[in-house]
């Protein structure tokens, strides 16, 4: 298998014509005995003649820590700082309305995150690299290392899940985004049996360790496995936390072939939607098949089908039966990927109202994951009582959401691509459904001023469980874990390593804090974030660059980075030894010719996203320059008349115009363009209810040129608005009930 790419010196071109700003990610990885440490580097370069923003949306591990970010502009490298994400916006969007450059990551959802790049100037290159760490997580005899590379279309709203329309992922079938990566694995690890099942890797022998290096599209996500024939050993880390230390171990517990042997409710959910079309469904019947030959006689079972509708195979669950598994087998032959959209929510909510309260409750979730859900979904799951295990399928799984899913639910999550082994990943859920329940504790040698988790976490035989404690001073001895698994006590040990990672804020520290706050919003775990400078969904890495002709460049103009087509989607294999994107009009010919409606659906979705249709409430959002608004009426009357003149008249760079108007954001600036005075106060009322002068400034300015379109059109401020607006959070855009009153009763002069 290779998948090579090619041209990457050609100008590629988004669906407006523009020349596409990146141009090309570079991975560099070193997995070592305790942790991987992976730093990417995104290459910019603006090939037109005018500045420009980049955005770019891209997955990451849910279990990656960010520890550095640094931006290399005109030869100069700068290290980014971690602000709350309102202040790091606000400090970007001052900075490209100025005219200076800037870049900005910040969290969008589980797993994944988006950059801003603003004022790339024409024939200007940026590079902006940033590193992330996690901890080497042992799956039985498996050490999965998995680096994500492409976002595949989504059902459903972004704004659902809490992402900007601007930020959603897009998605073009002629997008060529170039991939380079080097990972090396050193240690007793170099030693194992390593493979990877989704590239064709080159591999050369070094003093540091095994090298592994491919060069392709982003198209798939990376994986390499690396096979331990012992069972790993347990091991423990220190490191300095200011005055005190920060110690984790991890230790991988072998509970044998325990099994509790109880009777079990088993619900088999089997995402059959559009996206599930070629390789994905192809591996769903491989586990169901194996599924059906695992389940007991005492365990009663129902296989639930979704997509845009739910179709359990019987109205409810059924003992396992001979006639009710050959049933179930008889579907094999026939499930498909042909119930249209991805209804994910409803397919899990009809497994939890199934719940009979006398067994052990179990769902095992086959899906891609390719939806977006809101905090609520997390919520009903964890309150469901289920145990939610999950297997994501194919080669751009959203691991984001199936493993918070998962984790919430004190399940587990198993991820396939099409060339790793499905069987596999279904004989170790089973093993963790049948394992009894067991209680542990764990035993720190002094008394640590905390501990996380805090509570007793819910362990599976053979799967990496990460403790930490920090202390005072530097601790000595050893850390156990003890447990009770059914009848049979267990008990491990590792001894705290003399020697420290002595750096004042380590880097062992910083992500133990960052999974002590992992979840919260509230004021204390942010200011963490930023004190241990760790991006959340609250806080954001910011760099700000400054420009020597900052006062002569206008708004830059937003181009969107679009993500491949994933290898394997809406039908095209990835096991094949074929790895090309067809041209969209084939694809899209080949794939209706195969599809019932509901894939059609799905298909005019990624079409849809493709054109970069995702929404947006913007005065200037799903408006088209047609000659219906030559008709628009122009004229103005009542007490904010002089104000729209006045605003609809000011050119971006002149003295006192668009861009000096939106440098200030505040009340005053538009009392001197002609607010009248009782606007200006009621205004300022809106003050009281905690909102600030910058937000009120935007979404009035946003609600005025929504009240006189015609006005408005074609006039330099329309830009500043719709950009501006577009950047505040949802919750920013709408105000309260009574400030919201206030606006309206201005809007009414």
């Amino acid at each position: 298998m290779k998948s090579e790419a090619k041209n990457k010196g050609a100008v590629l071109k988004d669906k407006t014509g523009h020349p596409v700003p990146l141009t090309g990610i570079s991975v560099t990885a070193e997995i070592n005995d305790v942790l991987s440490r992976v730093t990417m580097t995104q290459n910019y370069e603006n090939k037109e003649r005018k500045n420009i923003e980049a955005v770019y949306s891209f997955p990451l591990p849910l279990n990656g820590i960010l520890l550095e970010f640094t931006v290399t502009i005109d030869g100069k490298t700068k290290h980014g700082e971690v602000l709350k994400k309102s202040k790091a916006r606000e400090v970007y969007e001052d900075a490209v309305e100025k005219g200076d450059s800037a870049a900005m990551l910040e969290k969008i959802d589980e797993g994944l995150y988006s950059m801003s790049v603003g004022n790339i100037l024409a024939g200007q290159k940026i590079s902006i690299s940033f590193t992330y760490a996690e901890f080497n997580i042992w799956n039985g005899s498996l050490l999965r290392f998995y680096l994500p590379s492409v976002v595949a279309p989504k059902y459903g709203s972004p704004e659902k899940a809490g992402i900007e329309a601007y930020q959603a992922p897009v998605t073009a079938l002629e997008a060529k985004n170039a991939l380079s990566c080097e990972v090396v694995v050193t240690g007793a690890l170099q030693k194992f049996d390593i493979s990877c099942p989704t590239h064709s890797m080159e591999l050369s022998e070094g003093e540091d360790g095994a090298h592994f290096a491919i060069s392709a599209f982003a198209d798939r996500d990376l994986i390499l496995e690396i096979r331990n024939p012992a069972e790993p050993a347990p091991y423990a880390c220190l490191g300095r936390d200011g005055e005190g230390y920060v110690a984790a171990v991890a230790i991988t517990p072998d509970f044998g072939a325990e099994d509790s042997r109880l009777p079990r409710d088993l619900d088999i959910i089997v995402d059959c939607s559009g996206s599930m079309s070629g390789d994905s469904i192809s591996q769903a019947r491989v586990a169901l098949s194996r599924i059906l030959e695992l389940l007991r006689d005492t365990d009663s079972f129902n296989i639930i089908r979704f997509g845009s509708r739910v179709v359990p195979l019987f109205p409810e669950r059924q003992p396992c039966t001979r006639e009710n598994l050959r049933e179930a087998g008889d579907l094999l032959e026939t499930i498909n990927a042909d119930l249209g959209g991805t209804n994910l929510e409803e397919a899990l909510e009809t497994a939890y109202k199934s719940s009979s309260g006398n067994k052990q409750h179990d769902i095992l979730l086959i899906t891609d994951g390719e939806v977006y859900e809101s905090k609520s979904f997390y919520e009903k799951a964890e309150k469901s009582g289920c145990r939610i295990f999950s297997v994501g399928v194919g080669s751009s799984v959203s691991e984001g959401l199936l493993r918070k899913l998962s984790q919430t639910t004190k399940g587990m999550p198993e991820f396939v691509t099409p060339n790793e082994n499905m069987a596999e990943r279904i004989v170790r859920h089973f093993q963790r459904m049948n394992q009894p329940a067991t209680d542990s504790e764990i035993v720190w040698p002094g008394q640590p001023d905390w501990v996380f988790p805090e509570e007793a976490p819910c362990l599976f035989h053979g799967d990496t469980a990460i403790f930490f404690a920090r202390f005072p001073e530097n601790p000595a001895g050893n850390i156990e874990l003890r447990t009770l698994s059914g009848e049979k006590k267990h008990s491990w040990q590792a001894a705290i390593p003399a020697a420290a990672d002595e750096t004042p804020c380590s880097d062992l520290a910083r992500m133990a804090v960052r999974r002590r706050i992992a979840g919260r919003d509230d004021d204390k775990a942010q200011d963490l974030a930023v004190a241990y400078r760790l991006i959340t969904s609250h806080t954001n890495y910011i760099l700000v660059e400054e420009n020597a002709n900052a006062a002569d460049l206008d708004l830059p103009e937003m181009r969107q980075v679009p993500q491949m087509a994933p290898a394997g989607f809406m039908g095209m294999s990835c096991a094949a030894a074929c790895f090309a994107v067809a041209p969209e009009s084939r694809m899209m010919g080949r794939a209706a010719s195969r599809a019932s409606g509901g894939m059609m659906g799905f298909m005019g979705m990624m079409n849809l996203f493709a054109r970069g249709k995702t929404g947006g409430e913007s005065v200037m959002a799903g408006r088209d320059q047609t000659e219906d608004q030559e008709d628009e009426d122009t004229s103005v009357t009542g007490g904010l008349a002089l104000l729209v003149h006045n605003l609809t008249a000011l050119k971006a760079l002149e003295k006192d115009g668009v861009k000096d108007l939106f440098a200030a954001k505040n009340i005053a600036s538009l009392e001197k363009q002609g607010l009248p005075g009782q606007a200006v106060l009621k205004l300022k009322e809106i003050l009281n209810f905690g909102i600030s002068e910058r937000v009120i400034f935007v979404v009035f300015l946003n609600s005025l040129a929504a009240k006189y379109p015609g006005a408005f059109r074609g006039s330099d401020i329309l830009v500043y608005i719709s950009r501006c607006f577009a950047r505040l959070s949802e919750r920013e855009k709408t105000l309260p009930d009574p400030a919201q009153g206030l606006l309206k009763e201005v809007l009414a002069l």
